[in-house]
């Protein structure tokens, strides 16, 4: 009979234990996509220079690529809507990069959770409708480290996303871009001059390659924001 209990309880250990850490992921981390597939996402951070975004979309819609964007909320003026929701319109997405770049690997919960929904309120009120984002991506990339399991990737499920997005091309020169491009890639550009030209430059390049050039959500397989447009 003890044994009987004893081995009960064990089930019963196993079983809970398995739930505790299935409910302790609470994010998912991407720095590519399937390698079996000739698709990449060129992802552009920032936009310190919100003023360039219009150059960027009429490259991208040149040569047949879905741009996913990640500007911080400051960023994200109300004369510029009309922009953004041209990007969006277009079949490019956004995606949450903070309010003001913040570094949140040193922030507290309430901090991390701030800075993600007011980089929401910034984009609702620009847009004048909401626009659920569904990735985040780190500014920095700090954080990435502390895994999907962390009092981190909790505050970051807290604020209401599963997906944090980063990357495995970082590079402003195109030729380092292009060697290091490969099936699945996510690249990592900044909304500026240098980083426009070098847009210019590779998008021929890798669509000569046969590269579909889609969003991250696209890449990854994952659901797409939604834009709850009036």
């Amino acid at each position: 009979m003890r044994r009987l209990l004893a081995l009960i309880l064990l089930c019963c250990l196993a079983v809970t234990g398995g739930l505790a850490e299935e409910r302790t992921k609470y994010i998912t981390q991407y720095t590519n996509g399937s390698r079996d597939e000739k698709r990449i996402a060129v992802t552009v951070d920032d936009w310190f220079e919100p003023e360039m975004l219009g150059e960027f979309l009429d490259v991208a819609d040149e040569y047949g690529c879905k741009l996913t964007l990640y500007p911080i909320g400051i960023n994200v003026l109300e004369r510029d809507g009309a922009v953004w929701q041209r990007a969006i319109d277009e079949g490019h997405e956004i995606g949450n990069h903070s309010n003001t770049h913040k570094n949140l690997d040193k922030a507290s919960r309430d901090s991390i959770i701030a800075q993600l929904n007011n980089m929401e309120k910034r984009l609702e009120k620009a847009l004048g409708h909401p626009y659920v984002m569904n990735t985040v991506r780190y500014p920095y990339g700090a954080g990435r480290h502390r895994g999907t399991r962390s009092a981190f990737a909790k505050a970051i499920y807290d604020a209401g996303y599963e997906h944090a997005v980063l990357w495995d091309v970082d590079s402003t020169d195109p030729k380092d871009i292009l060697r290091d491009t490969q099936n699945g890639s996510i690249i990592l550009l900044h909304g500026r001059k240098k980083d426009l030209r070098a847009l210019k430059t590779i998008l021929p390049e890798l669509q000569a390659r046969g590269y579909e050039m889609v969003t991250v959500s696209q890449l990854l397989g994952i659901s797409p924001p939604a834009d709850d447009q009036p």
